[in-house]
């Protein structure tokens, strides 16, 4: 368990990375919080975009530096845990990349009306994000407390399941305009992409629950 320790540098790297994917996140919801608006200009979402793109790499660069850390280090299946949390955390970053360059390339644009929902979703994402930032920074600072409670990850669970409900109700939403069903279908998978970070974070927190059920005594 000594690698759960507050200050290694095990903890700096994973903080710091973890750190990086927030931040992308934020760039994110700044591009989207443009997106849902009908009168922005092509160029400027193209921009925004490419500073989402900015972000993922810088998260991608602390991700390597993290996983470079661990070689020869800890025990294969620390080794293993750490590597898979820290991915995980990247894939958010990468989800968000993935949808600000597929929307501009694709154009996809949403109705009016869909703006408050969209962004709601993110800003619920965000807050699962922080919360999975105080439960990375648990297993570091109050390992033996976290073992005996982690109701926190809960909460994480609980926020998607708030996603969830917003998302149903624009897929019939989607699927009720007078709109064709190609278009009713790429603006359905774009909002699956949107709403896949929170499924990511979700997925984090019981990798999280199965490795402290894994370590406890």
């Amino acid at each position: 368990m000594s690698v759960f320790k507050k200050g290694t540098q095990v903890h700096v790297l994973i903080s710091e990375q973890i750190k990086d994917v927030e931040e992308c996140l934020i760039t994110f919801e700044g591009f989207l919080r443009a997106a849902v608006i009908p009168a922005s200009a092509d160029e400027t979402l193209r921009s925004l975009a490419a500073g989402v793109a900015k972000a993922e790499n810088t998260a991608d660069v602390s991700l390597r530096r993290m996983i470079d850390s661990l070689s020869g280090q800890y025990l294969p299946a620390t080794r293993q845990d750490l590597i898979a949390l820290a991915t995980s955390c990247d894939r958010v970053a990468n989800k968000c990349e993935h949808i600000a360059k597929s929307m501009v390339t694709r154009r996809v644009r949403f109705p009016e009306g869909f703006g408050d929902d969209l962004i709601e979703i993110v800003s619920l994402t965000k807050q699962q994000f922080t919360i999975l930032e105080q439960s990375i920074t648990l297993l570091f600072t109050q390992l033996g407390s976290f073992l005996k409670d982690h109701h926190i990850l809960d909460e994480i669970r609980a926020l998607e399941s708030r996603v969830d409900v917003i998302e149903e109700k624009l897929y019939e939403k989607i699927y009720a305009m007078d709109l064709d069903v190609a278009n009713q279908d790429r603006l359905a998978g774009m909002l699956e992409l949107i709403c896949d970070s929170s499924d990511i974070i979700e997925n984090i927190a019981d990798q999280i629950q199965i490795m402290l059920i894994t370590r406890k005594a």
